[in-house]
């Protein structure tokens, strides 16, 4: 999926400032902007590096299960051209974010209890609740 995205171009050809990095598993080669963990590594700094690549990777990878749950839309493969797919994952982590300012609850995952005892059958109902509150724009300076 990297090396047929743009943004891998954009990092080889120095585009994206130096002190910019993207975080990859073992399945990927390092290189100066992809950081990817030791397959061995020795005591010390090689495995303290390891820790925090595999902390930092948790946090993100965290994020995107929080959105993969607001949205259901980002479960499975989104038939969007690639444009679009960058403008509805940046519109769900707005709304998202949004929902966290205004401390809307994340929805229950199959199996969890409903602890506020309302029966929200509609998984979309998050979804269409911030929209009523007309909080769907593009984010500054991004291109059409």
């Amino acid at each position: 999926m990297l090396s047929e995205s743009g943004i891998r171009q954009l990092f080889e050809r120095r585009y994206v400032p130096a002190n910019c990095h993207l975080l990859g598993d073992s399945g990927y080669p390092c290189k100066p902007w992809l950081l990817t963990p030791y397959l061995q590594p020795r005591q010390g700094p090689q495995l303290n590096y390891n820790r925090a690549h595999k902390t930092t990777r948790a946090v993100v990878e965290r994020g995107i299960g929080q959105l993969k749950r607001r949205f259901h839309v980002l479960h499975g493969e989104v038939r969007l051209r690639p444009e679009k797919v960058s403008k509805l994952i940046i519109a769900c982590a707005i709304l998202h974010n949004i929902c966290k300012v205004r401390q809307i609850a994340e929805p229950l995952e199959d199996g969890d209890e409903d602890e506020d005892g309302d029966n929200d059958e509609d998984g979309g109902m998050l979804t269409e609740q911030v929209l009523r509150m007309g909080m769907v724009f593009d984010p500054p300076g991004y291109p059409e």
